[in-house]
């Protein structure tokens, strides 16, 4: 990550005042919403501001910090905000996701004794239009606290109508087994660096590295709402969960991750998760490839670098 530096990247402290609305960053659940607030710089920057609980039932602090993942599921929330507010994506419209990556130093992101607030610099690129409306585009995030820069990230996504979205999904959908099967039992919440057995999404298989992915669509976090397929957030925690289990008990998170998702994952019929460790980066962190499988081809992939919680 680059250089730490100090810049005048405020925003008026009112932006901490109350969240965005739901629908902006498409979640149901008030406690779900990260983003406070934004404004436009230029044609091609914004600022928003966003705020992390202290506290969170899902994404809890590790090792005194932040949970690293906080940083991808807002950097989701904001691109979600810019197109909807700045370039007057439809709210009805259906977003696919390709890529999302962030990295972090937990050492500056120790929970403190209030929410942390966080000043969000957005540059979208690879801007496309379909006709008058958004069909995608690339944004880079820096993430600042206290004027300084403590993590970044980037994604892409298309945006399509709901109509093509039905379109797309209709003869997957049509094939799909009237019931779901049950979800099989978890491995251990602490190999997967979990307390509760219901947020593990990795189930045994007796195959070393490899775990059936278990996803309950009535999981308040992950399935904020409902929907027709396994979201993108939660196949980043899949692969936050193998990479915690392959270098177990090492006690490690996940300071860095690319993830890469190149078709829908579906609530039926077996997803393999494989993950194994790589030739270790400068730096003391462990670098661990995990791919995501289902009908016989990679729906998801990813690579993490695990590092100390402090950063130390």
């Amino acid at each position: 990550m680059a250089a730490h530096d100090l810049i005048d990247i405020s925003v008026d402290p009112a932006l901490f005042e109350q969240t965005v609305s739901r629908r902006l960053v498409h979640r149901t659940a008030v406690s779900e919403v990260m983003i406070t607030g934004w404004r436009s710089i230029d044609d091609k920057t914004s600022v928003l501001a966003a705020q992390w609980p202290r506290g969170h039932s899902f994404y809890r602090p590790v090792g005194g910090c932040c949970d690293p993942l906080l940083a991808a599921e807002t950097i989701r929330q904001a691109g979600l905000v810019v197109s909807h507010a700045e370039l007057d994506c439809p709210m009805d419209r259906c977003f696919l996701m390709w890529d999302l990556s962030y990295e972090v130093d937990p050492g500056d992101l120790v929970v403190g004794t209030a929410p942390t607030n966080l000043v969000l610099r957005f540059t979208r690129s690879q801007v496309r239009h379909r006709g008058r409306n958004l069909a995608g585009l690339r944004g880079h995030v820096d993430f600042y606290r206290d004027g300084r820069l403590v993590g970044m990230g980037e994604g892409s996504f298309d945006c399509v109508s709901q109509a093509a979205h039905d379109r797309l999904r209709a003869s997957v959908l049509n094939g799909r087994p009237a019931e779901t099967p049950p979800l099989p039992d978890p491995i251990a919440p602490w190999l997967a660096g979990r307390d509760l057995s219901r947020d593990v999404v990795l189930a045994p298989t007796g195959i070393d590295h490899t775990w059936l992915l278990r996803v309950d669509p009535a999981h308040p976090v992950l399935f904020d709402h409902s929907l027709d397929h396994v979201p993108g957030m939660a196949l980043m925690e899949a692969m936050r969960q193998a990479a915690l289990a392959v270098t177990h008990p090492l006690p490690l998170i996940p300071v860095k991750m690319d993830a890469t998702f190149t078709r829908y994952v579906e609530l039926w019929g077996d997803c393999l998760v494989r993950a194994h460790t790589e030739e270790a980066p400068p730096g003391g962190e462990v670098a661990i490839r995990v791919s995501i499988e289902q009908f016989g081809s990679v729906a998801a992939a990813g690579l993490v670098f695990a590092g100390p919680p402090t950063g130390t």
